[in-house]
């Protein structure tokens, strides 16, 4: 049987036989895209740096009666990028959906920010979402079909003190993602963003815990409910709600759909 006629692990669903690669994909926003994704019957390859759980959570995506692969996966390293997708080849055939959730958050006052912290948050954000959508589009092209979902934020459509390279790496993730739409178009491949508001994550703890001692804010539940102040629907947004978006991206309903940078964020930032 050749790789392109691998039978599905469950035959029903919007991604029904669809492979999709998840980095990030150990907790939060990553693990709920893969659960997700799995629900709609996509086969399931998730890479994290964190390796440690990412059993755990294969044993999740195949409850759903799904197959899942994974590996440890540091997005910043171009060998081992490649590593990885071929992994996800070797186990599926193919790479129908790509998904960028690998991140990280810093905080620190702009004239005093560490060279190496900017060069980490940049070499994450930016070049680790740069490798990984290369690695997974060489791929793609010959094929002439797949979608890659980049994981902004709304930092990358707004601007705030004490937190530039994250929100500068997050805009760079749009604009790379608009770009490489436009050369992929061509080969019918859609390649969008989300840009997700207040999540109730690990790294918004990690953005209440830096943030605070910058605005003096108190404690970090004091902090979240004037942060929640912004917000019109005064809540936090659910990681579920962000799967949900990244379901619509990844399945046939947005084929008409490129190059865009959607948001969900409650009215936070209207875009």
């Amino acid at each position: 049987m050749s790789n392109e006629q691998k039978p599905a692990g469950k035959l029903a669903g919007k991604l029904a036989g669809k492979a999709a690669a998840i980095t990030g994909g150990n907790q939060g926003i990553g693990k709920a895209i893969a659960l997700e994704f799995a629900a709609q019957g996509a086969n399931i390859f998730l890479m994290d740096r964190k390796a440690g759980t990412l059993p755990a959570v294969a044993a999740e995506v195949e409850a759903l009666g799904v197959e899942a692969g994974h590996c440890e996966l540091d997005v910043t390293q171009p060998d081992g990028v490649e590593a990885a997708m071929e992994a996800v080849e070797e186990r599926f055939g193919r790479i129908d959906i790509l998904v960028n959730c690998a991140g990280v958050f810093q905080s620190h006052r702009f004239l005093e920010y560490p060279l190496e912290r900017w060069k980490l948050l940049m070499d994450v954000n930016v070049t680790g979402t740069f490798l990984c959508c290369q690695s997974a589009l060489r791929r793609m092209v010959p094929r002439r079909r797949g979608k890659v979902i980049n994981l902004s934020s709304i930092a990358g459509r707004m601007g705030a003190p004490y937190r530039a390279a994250y929100y500068a790496s997050k805009h760079a993730v749009i604009g790379l993602t608009r770009s490489v739409a436009m050369e992929m178009a061509e080969h019918g491949i859609n390649v969008n963003a989300i840009c997700p508001g207040m999540v109730d994550t690990d790294m918004f703890d990690t953005v209440l815990e830096t943030v605070g001692p910058h605005v003096d804010a108190g404690d970090t539940e004091k902090l979240r409910a004037e942060m929640l102040k912004r917000v019109p629907l005064g809540r936090m947004i659910e990681k579920e709600e962000i799967a949900k978006l990244a379901l619509y991206l990844a399945s046939a309903d947005s084929d008409g759909m490129t190059g865009q940078a959607l948001v969900l964020s409650g009215g936070m930032v209207l875009a």
